[in-house]
């Protein structure tokens, strides 16, 4: 996966964790820490998937990161 490709699928999780805490489903953070789980799991795996990890890793600080952007509550409207 290319450099862009990277950045635009975190661009995308990051806008589905949005709309899932806007729902109350799920926080950014929550969503977060389950991609550092999944990366962490895919890492432990064998060696054969640490590209996989590291995506999911790179993910995952991109979700973290909007989520520590956002106001309290998440950003939901008034």
């Amino acid at each position: 996966m290319d450099e862009d490709a990277l950045m635009a699928f975190g661009a995308v999780l990051t806008i589905i964790g949005g709309l899932l805490e806007r729902a109350g489903i799920s926080s950014n953070a929550e969503l977060a820490g389950m991609l550092r789980n999944m990366a962490a799991a895919t890492d432990l795996s064998g060696p054969q998937y640490s590209g996989q990890a590291a995506y999911i890793t790179a993910w995952s600080s991109m979700v973290q990161s909007a989520a520590m952007s956002l106001p309290e509550g998440g950003g939901k409207p008034n």
